[in-house]
């Protein structure tokens, strides 16, 4: 079972805060988290960051999590970064692949 947290629009410095609750909210023992991106329009370092912090937090609970059709700029800053290989990406709709 998964808990989905639906990202839209900035994935910003303006945005990171009020997400980093719903984030860090949905981690549920039990239940893994699919974070959906399809809609994410813009990122820069502070969304890594909190993409980072949440990945640590459920691997600090064993909490399995999954990034869902990250935008390509998205993808570019984690190449950039080096951090392509840290989260598992999954495709779009993979969530009712798995129902």
């Amino acid at each position: 079972m998964s808990t989905v947290v639906d990202v839209q629009g900035e994935l910003t410095v303006f945005t990171v805060h009020a997400l980093k609750d719903r984030l860090l909210n949905a981690l549920t023992p039990g239940s893994d988290l699919l974070i959906k991106l399809n809609d994410v329009t813009e990122v820069d370092g502070a969304g890594l960051q909190l993409l980072l912090a949440t990945r640590h937090e459920a691997r600090r609970q064993e909490i399995a999590m999954r990034l869902q059709a990250p935008p390509e700029a998205l993808q570019a800053a984690l190449a950039l970064t080096g951090l392509s290989g840290e989260f598992d990406v999954v495709l779009p709709n993979a969530e009712e692949a798995l129902a």
